[in-house]
C-alpha cells in the first residue's frame, strides 16, 4: 500500500468564478457596495515554478485512508478583466483584483487519499479559505487591501472541498512540476472544487470541463473553481524551486529550504 509522505502539491487554476462583496462603508464616503461574480485566472508565482499558482502543504507523513492535515502556503489569482467600483467617492474607477492568502489567518484543512494500488488512487479534501484581496487601480495609484482574516466580508471564510479527484505518485506529464525534497503527490485530470458558506449546509457545485460557466445567481452562489497539476511551461522557462517571492506565501512554504 502506498505511503503518503509530507510534502507540497503544485496546482494551477483553469477557471475560478468568485462572488465578492465589499461594503460601501469599507470603501469610504460616497462609494457604492461592490457585489459581483468575478472571473479569476491563475497568476503564476514569482519567481515562477512553471505555471503554479497554488501550493498546498501536506503537513505530516500519512497512509491511505488516514486524515492528513494540510494548509495552503501559496495562492495567486487575478481578475480576468478589471472590476469597476462605483460611486462619487475618491475610490471610484477600474481596478485589477488580486486574490492571495490572508497574512493574519491560516487556510488549513485535511485530505484523505484512497489507494487503488501502490501508486494511484482517488482523494477527498476540505479546507477553510481566508483570502487577501488587493485592488490595484488601473493607471497607477495606491492599492486597496481587504484582508478577510481581519475585516468581516460576506461569504468568508469559505469552506472549500473536492472529492473524486485522482492522484498518482508518478508524474502524469513530462513537464509536471516536481522536486525530490518537496515530495509532491501528482494529480491527473481536473480537480473540481465545491464551495459552501460558513454556516450553510448545502454545497454550491460547479460544472467542469467545457461546460464550466460562471454562476448566474447572487449571494447564494459563492464560487466555482477547477484546478489541474502544475507543469513547467517550456524547457526555456523551467521555473525555480526556491523561496517564492510572493507577498502572502507562508513562511517555510518550500521544503527546498530544509
Amino acid at each position: 500500500m502506498a505511503r503518503i509522505p509530507r510534502g507540497l502539491d503544485y496546482l494551477t487554476t483553469i477557471r475560478s468564478d468568485q462572488y465578492i462583496e465589499i461594503s460601501a462603508e469599507l470603501l469610504g464616503q460616497g462609494m457604492e457596495r461592490f457585489a459581483e461574480m468575478v472571473n479569476l485566472v491563475g497568476a503564476p508565482l514569482k519567481p515562477p515554478i512553471g505555471n503554479t499558482d497554488t501550493i498546498m502543504e501536506r503537513m505530516v507523513d500519512g497512509e491511505p485512508e488516514q486524515e492528513i492535515p494540510t494548509r495552503l502556503v501559496a495562492f495567486a489569482n487575478v481578475s480576468a478583466a478589471p472590476i469597476k467600483l462605483k460611486g462619487a467617492g475618491q475610490l471610484a474607477g477600474y481596478y485589477d483584483l488580486y486574490a492571495t492568502l490572508s497574512p493574519t489567518k491560516e487556510s488549513t484543512g485535511q485530505v484523505v487519499f484512497h489507494s487503488a494500488d501502490d501508486e494511484t488512487g482517488t482523494f477527498e479534501s476540505s479546507s477553510v479559505f481566508w483570502p487577501l484581496f488587493e485592488l490595484r487601480p488601473l493607471g497607477g495609484g495606491e492599492s486597496i487591501f481587504v484582508d478577510t482574516g481581519e475585516v468581516p466580508v460576506p461569504g468568508f471564510p469559505m469552506n472549500i472541498g473536492s472529492a473524486g479527484g485522482h492522484w498518482t505518485l508518478r508524474p502524469p506529464m513530462v513537464n509536471a512540476v516536481r522536486s525530490f525534497k518537496a515530495k509532491p503527490v501528482f494529480y491527473t485530470g481536473e480537480i473540481i472544487i465545491t464551495v459552501k458558506r460558513g454556516n450553510q449546509d448545502a454545497p454550491v457545485p460547479m460544472v467542469g470541463g467545457e461546460n464550466l460557466v460562471p454562476f448566474a445567481g447572487g449571494p447564494g452562489d459563492l464560487a466555482a473553481c477547477a484546478k489541474m497539476q502544475a507543469e513547467f511551461t517550456s524547457p526555456g522557462n523551467p521555473g525555480h524551486l526556491a523561496r517564492i517571492d510572493f507577498p502572502s506565501t507562508k513562511d517555510f512554504a518550500n521544503l527546498e529550504l530544509l
